[in-house]
């Protein structure tokens, strides 16, 4: 075999390339991983989630708190889930959001356009008293990012691309990428939106 490779150097060189690239595309993803921290910090975000829609429920931070509101008094047709990802663990929770009681079908309820939409604040015992902080970047130096795009950065991205994980949201930091769990059964094809850092507690 080895009498047959140096014979035949083009074949060799055929057969050793594709093994090389694998190789260097190991170590390229692999070393990030070894030389940046983890991350420290908790994150909320949520899914099924579009923050100019009209109606339904609407999430903001105000001082550190998380707020929840739900505008209008008719079901709406998106509703959001809201998820706390667990820097320590690497699990995921679904925080519960409770619909106001008493909401009619969507569609069945009408207002003039002029009518300011009712605000009914929900009540999130799973942040109370939690702190969040909402810069793009946490104090520990990860980011979040989701959508369609997340990987035009990679080397090889053409030979190894997956689009099982195109729309995954994911926490990113100095190359080091961890993608976070696929919770709600769907790779966030409407992309996940970002709430805020846990800070405190």
């Amino acid at each position: 075999m080895k009498k047959f490779l140096r014979e035949n150097p083009t074949i060799a060189f055929g057969l050793g390339l594709p093994l090389l690239l694998v190789i260097v595309f190991l170590l390229i993803s692999g070393v990030p991983a070894l030389l940046v921290a983890p991350p420290q910090f908790d994150v909320l975000y949520a899914t099924n989630y579009n923050y100019n829609y009209p109606s339904g429920i609407q999430i903001s931070v105000v001082n550190q708190r998380v707020q929840v509101n739900y505008l209008g008094s008719s079901l709406a047709y998106q509703n959001p889930r809201l998820w706390r990802y667990s820097a320590k663990t690497g699990a995921v929770r679904e925080i519960a959001i409770m619909l106001p009681a008493g909401l009619a079908p969507a569609g069945q309820v009408t207002a003039p356009a002029e009518t300011p939409l009712k605000v009914t604040a929900i009540d999130v015992p799973d942040l109370a008293g939690v702190a969040i902080d909402t810069s793009s970047i946490a104090p520990d130096g990860y980011q979040f990012s989701s959508g369609g795009d997340n990987y035009s950065h990679r080397v090889f991205t053409g030979l190894f691309y997956s689009s099982h994980y195109r729309n995954q949201a994911e926490l990113t930091k100095n190359g080091r990428s961890i993608r976070l769990p696929n919770a709600d059964g769907v790779y966030y094809g409407n992309q996940a939106h970002f709430i805020g850092w846990v800070v405190s507690p």
